[in-house]
């Protein structure tokens, strides 16, 4: 994978962020935060237009802002030269891992967020056979290996696709 120095620069707040879960000799080739904007656009939207929320303004917001505000500054993506990687939480810091050899399917979804906040932003989604995309579980959950409000994200994704390709390759010789 090719990176720029943009890129290097989340790569090493990427090592810190991920650094706790690494396997040993794990490197991460690529990492992302979601784009600031498109998340606050993704809250705020429905909040704003909503006019039966708009006595509640005064309770809401505040509250709002605390969550987005843990959220924005503990999520981050990682693709590693082994694994997915989701880190999240509000509370506390969560992670999710889905190794590269079980991935069997991607997808990119731009929705209305995505184009109403000019940014430029998608999700991606990795599939695998215990987590097939589009899946929501028992509970409500929705498959939690998604990379949500990514830059640019279907040259992201033919990147994260060729690193993939390459390591299931290595993995059958």
């Amino acid at each position: 994978m090719e990176n720029n120095q943009t890129n290097q620069n989340i790569d090493k707040e990427a090592e810190c962020l991920f650094s706790n879960i690494l396997e040993k000799g794990e490197v991460v080739v690529r990492a992302y935060k979601p784009n600031r904007k498109a998340v606050w656009w993704s809250v705020l939207f429905p909040i704003l237009v909503i006019p039966t929320n708009w006595p509640f303004l005064p309770i809401i917001l505040p509250i709002v802002l605390l969550v987005m505000r843990a959220y924005l500054n503990k999520r981050a993506y990682a693709v590693t030269d082994r694994r997915i990687l989701v880190r999240g939480g509000i509370i506390g810091v969560d992670y999710k891992s889905l190794k590269i050899n079980s991935i069997n399917a991607t997808t990119v979804r731009v929705g209305f967020i995505d184009n109403a906040a000019k940014q430029n932003t998608g999700t991606i989604e990795f599939g695998s056979p215990s987590t097939p995309i589009g899946m929501v579980n028992a509970n409500g959950t929705r498959n939690p290996f998604m990379f949500v409000y990514i830059k640019n994200p279907y040259d992201e994704l033919r990147e994260i696709q060729e690193h993939i390709d390459a390591v299931q390759d290595a993995e059958k010789k």
